[in-house]
């Protein structure tokens, strides 16, 4: 996901969430775990959905340390509706944190 993208997924996170009323460094390390769980989803979605000789070309781009825009150019290529995948799994994890 690249900057773009993950700064305006920051932003509609601490809207959703209220998050703007906590310091700094709270916010930060709130939007650092709720990080984790939306790219460990994601890379959970997308594994599943490459067949396997795209599932090694994967791999290998993050054995590699590939960059971010790297990455999310070959899962667009491979993916039927990648950007709405990772749209819909930022709405369920925001749905679930409020929720709970």
């Amino acid at each position: 996901m690249n900057q773009k993208n993950q700064d305006k997924i920051k932003e509609d996170i601490m809207q959703y969430l209220g998050l703007n009323k906590l310091s700094e460094d709270k916010q930060d390390e709130i939007l650092a775990k709720i990080g984790e769980i939306i790219l460990k989803k994601i890379f959970i979605e997308t594994v599943d959905k490459l067949d396997e000789p795209d599932r090694i070309e994967f791999e290998k781009m993050l054995k590699e340390g590939t960059d971010a825009d790297s990455i999310e150019k070959f899962l667009n290529t491979k993916i039927e509706n990648y950007d709405t995948i990772v749209s819909e799994i930022v709405e369920e994890v925001k749905n679930d944190i409020k929720n709970s």
